[in-house]
C-alpha cells in the first residue's frame, strides 16, 4: 500500500509538470524542421467567423504573416490539462468576437516548430495575439487567461 501511494504521487507530479516543460517527443522532432515561410494570403481569409479554426498548414502562421484583423492563436496539446480547460473559453470568445477577431488552434505536437518560430518558449497553453499592424503579443499559462473575463480583457486590450 505504501508503494501505491508513492507511485500515485510521482504520477501526479509528472502530470503537473508536463505542461510547463518540453512537450511530447513529436515536438522535439518538429524543432529540427525548417521554419515555414509565410504565405501571401491572410489567415483571416480561411477563418470562419465565430469558430475556432484548427491549423492545418503551418505556413499560415509563419512569422511575418499578414492578418486582416486581430488573430488569436491558441497553442495547445490534447494531453495538457490546462489546455483542455482553456479550450472552451477560446471557443466562447470566438463566438463573442465573431467578425472582430479570428481564432486559430495549433496542436503543438503537430506544429511545435511555430512556437520556436514565434519565440514562445516551451510552456503551454500559450496564446499569441497577431495584429493587423504587424505587432504581436503573447501570454503563457492559464493564470492570465482564465477565467473568461480575464481572457476577454486581453482580447479587448489587443483590439485597441
Amino acid at each position: 500500500m505504501k508503494h501505491k501511494a508513492f507511485f500515485i504521487s510521482v504520477l501526479s507530479v509528472v502530470a503537473l509538470a508536463s505542461c510547463s516543460g518540453k512537450t511530447a517527443d513529436a515536438k522535439v522532432d518538429n524543432q529540427k524542421a525548417e521554419v515555414p515561410a509565410p504565405v501571401e494570403q491572410s489567415v483571416a481569409t480561411d477563418a470562419e467567423a465565430g469558430k475556432v479554426i484548427e491549423l492545418t498548414d503551418p505556413k499560415m502562421l509563419a512569422p511575418g504573416v499578414k492578418v486582416e484583423r486581430l488573430t488569436v492563436v491558441d497553442f495547445n496539446a490534447s494531453w495538457c490539462g490546462p489546455c483542455r480547460q482553456l479550450g472552451p473559453v477560446v471557443e466562447e470568445m470566438a463566438e463573442k468576437y465573431a467578425g472582430k477577431a479570428d481564432f486559430i488552434s495549433v496542436d503543438v505536437d503537430k506544429y511545435g516548430i511555430l512556437m520556436d518560430a514565434w519565440k514562445l518558449g516551451q510552456a503551454i497553453p500559450v496564446v499569441l495575439f497577431l495584429k493587423p499592424d504587424g505587432t504581436s503579443s503573447h501570454y503563457v499559462g492559464t493564470g492570465e487567461l482564465l477565467p473568461a473575463a480575464k481572457f476577454e480583457k486581453l482580447i479587448e486590450d489587443n483590439l485597441k
